[in-house]
């Protein structure tokens, strides 16, 4: 897995555990308090990055309106599919 992939998964493992917490819509410095206290820390810049990454790939969604972010139903992340997302695949 590239490094640039890992990143992302990483960020989209957060997003997933703040919906397993009950979370239905985060903010960009929701995900980076959760990976802070998981002792994984990004920027946040870099958090926001990968979550239009995600938003690409179809796994999240962004309500505008609201500036909040929701985990798509079902979304699994897909190493392949990130490549397809980057022109790399």
């Amino acid at each position: 897995m590239s490094e640039q992939a890992r990143r992302t998964k990483t960020v989209f493992d957060a997003v997933t555990a703040l919906k397993a917490a009950g979370s239905t819509w985060f903010r960009p410095g929701d995900v980076t308090a959760h990976l802070r206290a998981s002792g994984t820390p990004f920027g946040a810049w870099e958090v926001r990055g990968e979550l239009s990454r995600l938003e690409r790939l179809g796994l999240i969604v962004l309500d505008e309106d609201c500036a909040t972010w929701r985990l798509v139903n079902g979304a699994a992340f897909s190493v392949e599919e990130a490549k397809i997302a980057r022109g790399n695949g």
